[in-house]
Order: structure tokens, then C-alpha cells, then sequence
């Protein structure tokens, strides 16, 4: 037996070694999504029908993260507003909205959905997650309530935040992030209070994320990216190529340049709004990308990167 322990501890070492290795690289997806638009509306819709046309959305969505995950892909990342769109007053989607939670509260909302209020969009999130065992990034809104002892409180007695979530690979939601920088048209949102630096770990690196409009402003891309040093940031976006200079793929891709950090941008497919242009960009350049203005089709993308770029001899 004694004879056996050198051969044990060679095995052990030599499979820490291979799951060390298999952590500097990894695979990303992103989706562009044609999202399908609630109809013009003057009343709010009542909740199912809310509920029916998000779930026409996942749907797409879930055929997107299922051949991602077929593909070997760690990581989904889905579009801003690919939920639900943004045809919205601030009345009229209401109904859309869910509360969600802190992430320390350690939930999985696909095996326990009733502890918190009714939450259908997070439970079908959690679920792709768990069923594909991938990590889903996805943009969804958040309402809290609030009272007159708030002096800040809408009169409606609610804040309303264009918010994205993170479910790990067993389901649980691992982040959420209120977008800071709205732009302008988005009434039906408030603004946080303090813009928000959201991180969290993997075995694949240290992760950052933020929305759209976020990425022009010092708070919070330059503060994730410059004084909490993470490696990939994640970015749902509905970016109109019609600002002078700000092409989709090419002001990302040279975000990311720039910055020295891995960039999965998920736009929505637009093209009467001039909406598209996704990628997977790197500190090197993009690895994968797609701008199309002839049809209305969404596309998937998928890449392998390296999980930790700043450690790269190669980086810039």
C-alpha cells in the first residue's frame, strides 16, 4: 500500500495541474437578438400577457444558450431590452418587472421559486442555466417599493431599474447590476442612487458587468476595469450605429483594445432602429463579431479566450 502513495500524489498533481491549465482559457458566447415588440399600447398589458410575450423572447433565447452550451461555451451573454424591447412608458411596463434580489442571498430561483415573490422570468433564467450548465447573463427590469419616507421616492411609491442578472452554471444568481448611465428616452427607469461596481469570480477568470451607455462614462466601466482589475467584462447593449464614430464593433473592439480586457458585447438586431453589431473582443483584437443591416435574423457567436489576459506575455 505504502508503495502506492507516490503514484496517488503524481495522479493528484497531475490532475491540478490539467484543471489549473483548463482555467486559463475559456469559451464565450454572445447572442444578437431580433427581439420580438410588445404592440403599442396606451394601457399597461395585464401580467400574462406581459409574461406571454417575454417568454416568446426566451424562447429564442433558450435555442441560443442550448447550442452555445452544445458548442462547449462557459458563458451566454443576451442583449439589453432582448426581454421584453423598449417600447415603454414608465406605467406601461410595470407589469414586466420583477423583484429581484440581492445575490447574497444564496438563490436558486429553478428549484426553490416561491421564496421570494412570484419571479417567472427569473425561474426560466435560472433553469437555462442549470439545464445547460452554463452561465447566463441576461437584462431584465427591477422594481422596489419605497415610501414618502424616501425623499427621493417616485410618486408612484416605486424605483424602477434597467437591471442585468448572472446565473451561474448550477442556476443561482450570482450578480445584478442597476444601470447607472441611462440613456436618453429611457423615462420609464431611475437612476441608482450610486452608480455600481459589480464583480464577481469563476474558474475562468474575474468578471465585471455593465450596460450600453455605461461604456462612455468613467463610472462604473473605467473604476471595473482600472481600480478592481477584472479580466472579462460583460455588456448587454441596444447601441443604435448612428453616433458619429460609434460604430457597434468598432468602438467595442477598440474598447477592449484599450482597456486590456475581454469584451462580450450582446446587442439587439434592429434594423429600422440601426441596431446590430456583437462580438467577442479581446485585448488583442476581436475574436469573433457580427454587424448585418440586411436581414432580420439574430446571431450567435462563440470564441475561446484567455481567462486572464492581463497575465498574457503578449499583453498590450
Amino acid at each position: 500500500m505504502l508503495a502506492l502513495q507516490p503514484l496517488a500524489q503524481a495522479v493528484v498533481a497531475a490532475l491540478l495541474v490539467l484543471q489549473a491549465a483548463a482555467s486559463e482559457r475559456f469559451t464565450a458566447a454572445v447572442y444578437e437578438h431580433a427581439v420580438i415588440l410588445p404592440p403599442a399600447a396606451i394601457q399597461p398589458p395585464s401580467a400574462e400577457d406581459a409574461l406571454a410575450l417575454m417568454d416568446k423572447n426566451m424562447d429564442v433565447l433558450e435555442r441560443a444558450i442550448q447550442e452555445a452550451a452544445r458548442q462547449g461555451a462557459h458563458i451566454i451573454v443576451t442583449p439589453e431590452d432582448g426581454i421584453y424591447g423598449w417600447r415603454f412608458t414608465r406605467e406601461n411596463i410595470y407589469p414586466y418587472l420583477e423583484d429581484i434580489p440581492d445575490p447574497e442571498v444564496n438563490w436558486i430561483p429553478c428549484t426553490d421559486p416561491k421564496r421570494f415573490a412570484p419571479a417567472p422570468v427569473q425561474e426560466r433564467l435560472s433553469c437555462m442555466a442549470r439545464n445547460n450548465s452554463i452561465y447566463v447573463v441576461a437584462n431584465i427590469g427591477d422594481k422596489k417599493s419605497c415610501n414618502s419616507s424616501d425623499p427621493s421616492c417616485p410618486s408612484d411609491g416605486r424605483y424602477q431599474y434597467n437591471t442585468d442578472v448572472v446565473f451561474d452554471s448550477e442556476g443561482k444568481l450570482i450578480a445584478r447590476y442597476h444601470k447607472y448611465n441611462l440613456f436618453r428616452g429611457e423615462t420609464q427607469f431611475n437612476f441608482p442612487k450610486e452608480p455600481e461596481t459589480v464583480t464577481f469570480e469563476t474558474p475562468f477568470g474575474k468578471f465585471g458587468i455593465f450596460t450600453c451607455f455605461d461604456i462612455l462614462f468613467h463610472d462604473p466601466a473605467v473604476v471595473l476595469v482600472d481600480e478592481l482589475q477584472v479580466d472579462t467584462v460583460l455588456f448587454p447593449t441596444a447601441w443604435m450605429n448612428v453616433l458619429p464614430f460609434l460604430t457597434a464593433v468598432e468602438f467595442h473592439s477598440a474598447w477592449a483594445m484599450g482597456m486590456g480586457v475581454n469584451l462580450l458585447s450582446a446587442n439587439t438586431h434592429n434594423i429600422g432602429m440601426a441596431m446590430t453589431g456583437s462580438g467577442i473582443f479581446t485585448a488583442e483584437g476581436p475574436a469573433a463579431y457580427h454587424y448585418d443591416t440586411e436581414t432580420e435574423q439574430g446571431s450567435l457567436l462563440i470564441a475561446e479566450l484567455s481567462s486572464r489576459p492581463r497575465l498574457s506575455p503578449t499583453y498590450p
